[in-house]
């Protein structure tokens, strides 16, 4: 299925710069995406059949075509007022274990086509944290594998720094191997009033191996 994800949240945009939440966003998206494409049928929270034991975030479905997204919406703290609305959002810092779970969820939709090779998959993080598209650039950080700083190519094996503490990675401790190359492209969302009101996107469009 070939759905121009990055244009149809150029024009979300527009209606909704910045959301509440990670589910708000989700649930922002799949109306848009029915606004645009009124035939498509949308699930939110499709759950995947053991032993995955866990659910997309949404499915979209054409006839016998199928798409799976993931989302991630990685906040930086910023209270503002728009078309009457009130927003406050919180820090979500833990950079380093938010850069793991985007990866994870990158190898997880690898997994998912193995299944369904006739589908698509990607994976879409939402933020207005610069850290995540700046940093971290240095090989000497225990995070370094899971960078998602602008230009890089992420493929191949991931996994902490040997010095990483185990508190760090607790729950994250498996390595991320990923099959394919994915070139981290940020692009802008929406420029809103106040410090941190700049929200720039990264599609990660997932290959099947």
């Amino acid at each position: 299925m070939k759905l121009d994800i990055p244009y149809l949240l150029t024009d979300l945009a527009e209606r909704r710069p910045i959301f509440h939440s990670e589910a708000d966003l989700q649930h922002a998206l799949a109306w848009h995406l029915k606004e645009f494409h009124p035939r498509l049928e949308i699930r939110l929270e499709y759950p995947l059949a053991r032993p995955a034991n866990t659910a997309i975030d949404i499915l979209i479905r054409n006839g016998d075509q199928e798409m799976a997204l993931e989302l991630k919406y990685l906040a930086k703290r910023i209270e503002q007022e728009i078309d009457g609305e009130r927003f406050a959002l919180k820090s979500q810092s833990a950079h380093d274990i938010r850069r793991y779970d985007v990866l994870k969820d990158v190898r997880r939709m690898e997994q998912f086509l193995t299944t369904r090779p006739s589908a698509t998959a990607a994976v879409l993080v939402l933020t207005n944290d610069s850290a995540y598209w700046t940093g971290p650039k240095s090989e000497g950080t225990y995070d370094a594998a899971f960078s998602l700083r602008e230009g890089r190519t992420i493929t191949g094996q991931l996994d902490w720094a040997a010095q990483t503490g185990t508190g760090t990675k607790r729950g994250r401790e498996t390595t991320i191997f990923l099959n394919g190359n994915y070139v981290m492209k940020w692009e802008d969302y929406s420029l809103i009033d106040g410090q941190s009101g700049r929200f720039r996107f990264l599609y990660i469009l997932v290959t099947a191996q």
